[in-house]
């Protein structure tokens, strides 16, 4: 994917650098969106990076927004966001916020003192800091079964879905030495009408679209319709999203949020970053086309807004 060419005096309105092949058609619909709002998007992976991050360290180049998909997961891709701390004026999810809430627990405390529900939760020091506990927490609040994840981490990795004591908190411990883990009380998501009330929220730039999730099956269903949010008393998706906006300081995440028998809104995932990108019909567990193209236009809309990005 070629990056566009900058204006005469070399301005880029959007930098944006990828290492996943599957973010590939999200990345073109972005060019695309930009492109018919007048905006210009240089794309850099990872065959362009050398020439890219050259140009750019000489001033030919000199893009005005930064979105990093890409730093996180390819270590050759630091020195180009190293550059942007110091040259570009705007990030979208900036580095250090980012790294910040990948720990769940510097959001946990934080989203139940603003107000929102989250699932019964302990949190269990890492092997290699504490290997022996002394009296272990009583985990028999917490039901069964319970999960177990890493404090950092995402997109399932290290999850243990079916925990019921806590030998199962020790194997998970020896397993992930250097981690500390959340252990957390499962949900259950009530049924409206025949659905699973689980859903995942994507907020970009200030636009909150919820969608309905499975849980089980990791597949989208639609988006939650005007008629639905009224039905069902779903109003609270958008109050947690833009909560969690406030919290988190970035612009693009999603959440998953799940409604229980006795009404309530639970914040089972907090800040999902980065954010799944793949929609359908590229990704079988994609999300909606159009909920895609919402995020794309958000993000153009947010590249004329002040000086930096902020929820």
């Amino acid at each position: 994917m070629d990056p566009a060419t900058p204006g005469g005096d070399g301005a880029v309105d959007l930098l944006v650098s990828y290492d996943w092949p599957y973010d590939e058609p999200f990345v073109g619909l972005l060019v695309e969106t930009a492109r018919r709002a007048g905006r210009s998007v240089m794309v850099v992976g990872p065959e362009s990076l050398p020439a890219a991050l050259e140009a750019l360290q000489a001033g030919r180049i000199r893009p005005q927004a930064y979105l990093d998909r890409a730093a996180d997961t390819d270590p050759a891709f630091r020195p180009l966001e190293e550059w942007a701390v110091d040259h570009i004026p705007r990030h979208f999810n900036p580095a250090a916020r980012r790294r910040h809430i990948w720990r769940k627990t510097n959001l946990h405390w934080e989203l139940i003192r603003a107000g929102l529900h989250t699932p019964y939760t302990l949190v269990v020091p890492a092997w290699d800091l504490g290997p022996i506990l002394g009296p272990h927490p009583d985990v028999s609040p917490l039901g069964s079964p319970f999960s177990i994840k890493p404090d950092i981490g995402g997109g399932g990795w290290g999850v243990v879905t079916d925990a019921r004591d806590w030998d199962d908190v020790e194997r998970a411990r020896r397993a992930l030495p250097g981690d500390d883990l959340i252990l957390q009380q499962f949900v259950e998501p009530a049924s409206l009408d025949g659905r699973r009330a689980w859903f995942r929220v994507f907020y970009a730039c200030g636009r909150i679209v919820p969608c309905w999730w499975n849980d089980r099956t990791h597949l989208f269903g639609s988006t939650v319709s005007a008629e639905e949010r009224a039905h069902w008393g779903l109003d609270g998706l958008w109050t947690a999203a833009g909560t969690i906006a406030g919290i988190a300081q970035i612009e693009l995440f999603s959440s998953e949020v799940a409604r229980v028998d006795d009404g309530r809104l639970i914040v089972v995932d907090y800040v999902n970053d980065p954010v799944d990108l793949r929609f359908l019909p590229h990704a079988r567990e994609g999300m909606p086309w159009e909920v895609a193209g919402a995020i794309a236009q958000a993000i153009v809309e947010r590249l004329g807004d002040g000086d930096r990005a902020g929820p």
